[in-house]
């Protein structure tokens, strides 16, 4: 329907997020708004066959989220069509 599933923006906040643990994290360290990468992952998660991030509300050491086994395939399967796409170009040169 038009909507962005995945693409190289959303790669680097999924392996940010399986890096530092936290949403939170995850954006800052991208220079991204909290509420974008939010976004971002709502449409993901809404767009995926399954969830692609698990989160947990904190209690008294804080929440924590995490990769799904679905995320970390969908960032493999984006970089294997990203590769494999960049080889398709460079054979048509």
């Amino acid at each position: 329907d038009g909507e962005l599933y995945i693409g190289w923006g959303r790669v680097l906040l999924l392996e940010n997020i399986d890096r530092f643990g936290s949403i939170s994290a995850a954006a800052r360290a991208m220079k991204l708004g909290y509420r974008n990468a939010w976004l971002w992952i709502e449409a993901m998660d809404r767009l995926a066959p399954t969830p692609l991030v698990e989160k947990a509300t904190g209690g008294a050491g804080g929440g924590h989220t995490r990769l799904t086994e679905e995320g970390h395939k969908a960032i493999e399967q984006y970089k294997e069509l990203r590769a494999r796409f960049r080889g398709f170009l460079q054979q048509a040169k």
